[in-house]
């Protein structure tokens, strides 16, 4: 094995033990010759594209919700503005941000997989929203600034990015799924002594980044089997990069370089510490939210958050769905439109009696105790970011059906009001497209029932950079950033 690589102007050789791919490996193409069976996976992946803006705002009447979201934009998929969180409220509640001047908002724009996706057309489409903007927008139309500010990561300081464009939720069509993708790169993890570890593997989030590296080490314990003072080399410094070395860190392995193209380590996440009216308030322009299927990931990383606590977001009402059309859109009680859809699904209509309000509960109730039934005998276990062995044929349906589909035809449509909410704005794709694997993968049973206090999401106070900058600092990591990888030959 051997990999290139230039770095502050220097040209370095070195010959691991182990190669870790933990950025994009289609980014590797000009200088890493795949085997077929690698090409074939990544020539079959895809992904969506997101792209989120920090602004400072001007409210213009009093507000009750810390997030709205326009599921009809969602859907669509074509980089309109489809909703926002105000984070001075989420930093310092509702009555605050109402007392406040300004207030500090991130707005969400999505594209699919064949949209336009240039930051021109993207930047564009903001403008024309803020200019013009729907009855839901509560602040002044036209009146805003993008917020500029530093960020501080390991003692480097650099202006922090704002806008985000980033391509988001690699997946692979419904073919490839029922030709077993995920398995056949579990798999080869190891060949060529190489293992990948990017979320294209898995999935987006950063629980199953670190859920994947935990199967990863059950099913190829002979990793682990590597000389603990032998050269691993991390290609990518992001979420799964830093998770991966922190991993072997602690495992005593003692010489892990990490080579990152960017100027900056953590990938995805920006944790925009910005200026407020009452303090700094901290603005997620990538990484986000956590649900209660992040607690025992937190709890493995609980050093690694010292000082950095966990907050409630956007729970019950405070949650903002809109429906209708322009110009009479209306918002919504998130918990409210889930129950209109359940009830519209089951055919009462709405509004509706309290009856049969009742009526719906009690079948979302059953609906939810059925999902996680059948997401149990799909998995095999009752957590995990996906079975260690792919389902023998197609359970279900679900790889050949959407995840709407599936959740019909197990008599679970009951419960689309409340996941479009908990799978569709965060960006994973629509209910009606996308395929029920995907769905299964992210809706763990904890985040199935729409109810409850597990029905709602928490931030990290300080920003999940905070996490990845303790980690970094602690675990001692070499990161070389700017690094351009010029040859890997294995």
């Amino acid at each position: 094995m051997e990999v290139v690589y230039q770095t502050g102007g220097n040209r370095v050789v070195v010959n691991p033990a182990l190669l870790v791919i933990a950025c994009d490996p289609r980014a590797l193409g000009p200088v890493m010759e795949f085997t077929p069976q690698e090409r074939a996976l990544l020539s079959s992946l895809r992904n969506f594209t997101f792209y989120t803006t920090c602004l400072r705002v001007y409210p213009r009447k009093a507000q009750d919700r810390v997030v709205i979201l326009a599921p009809d934009i969602v859907e669509s998929q074509s980089g309109l503005v489809q909703g926002y969180r105000n984070e001075t409220a989420k930093q310092w509640g509702i009555t605050a941000a109402n007392d406040a001047t300004t207030n500090v908002v991130t707005t969400y724009q999505m594209v699919g997989i064949d949209g336009a996706s240039d930051p021109g057309t993207l930047a564009a489409q903001r403008k024309a929203f803020l200019d013009n903007p729907p009855s839901w927008w509560p602040f002044q139309p036209g009146r805003y600034e993008i917020v500029e500010v530093k960020e501080n990561q390991n003692g480097a300081i650099r202006p922090a990015v704002n806008p985000l464009l980033t391509p988001y939720f690699n997946q692979f069509p419904s073919g490839a799924l029922d030709g077993g993708a995920p398995w056949k790169w579990l798999d080869i993890q190891g060949a060529h002594d190489t293992v990948y570890v990017h979320a294209s593997t898995c999935f987006e989030s950063v629980l199953h980044c670190w859920s994947y590296l935990n199967i990863l080490l059950d099913v190829k314990p002979a990793l682990l089997s590597t000389p603990k003072d032998a050269a691993i080399v991390v290609i990518g410094a992001g979420v799964s990069g830093l998770l991966f070395a922190q991993r072997f860190i602690d495992l005593g392995y003692t010489d892990v370089t990490l080579l990152e193209s960017t100027n900056r380590f953590a990938g995805k996440t920006h944790s925009l510490q910005v200026p407020d009216q009452i303090g700094i308030s901290i603005a997620e322009l990538g990484t986000c939210y956590l649900s209660p299927a992040y607690d025992d990931m937190v709890q493995s990383l609980s050093k690694y958050i010292v000082g950095n606590a966990r907050v409630a977001v956007a729970h019950g009402s405070q949650r903002g769905i809109v429906v209708g059309s322009p110009p009479n859109e209306t918002v919504m009680d998130f918990n409210y439109y889930g129950l209109m859809i359940a009830c519209q699904y089951l055919g009462y209509g709405w509004p509706c009696s309290k009856v049969d309000q009742d009526l719906a509960y009690a079948d979302l109730f059953l609906a939810a105790a059925n999902y996680v039934r059948l997401r149990t005998e799909i998995f095999g276990t009752v957590d995990g970011a996906m079975p260690i062995s792919r389902p023998v044929g197609d359970p279900y349906g679900v790889f050949s059906k959407t995840f709407a589909q599936f959740l019909d035809d197990n008599m679970m449509g009951a419960l689309k009001g409340y996941l479009m909410y908990a799978y569709q704005v965060q960006g994973y794709g629509d209910l009606d497209k996308i395929p029920a694997y995907y769905g299964l993968v992210w809706v763990m049973p904890d985040m199935a029932w729409p109810f409850g206090a597990s029905s709602g999401v928490t931030a990290w106070q300080k920003g999940w950079e905070d996490v990845w900058d303790q980690m970094v600092k602690k675990c001692t990591m070499n990161i070389k950033l700017n690094t351009n990888v010029v040859s890997i030959r294995r």
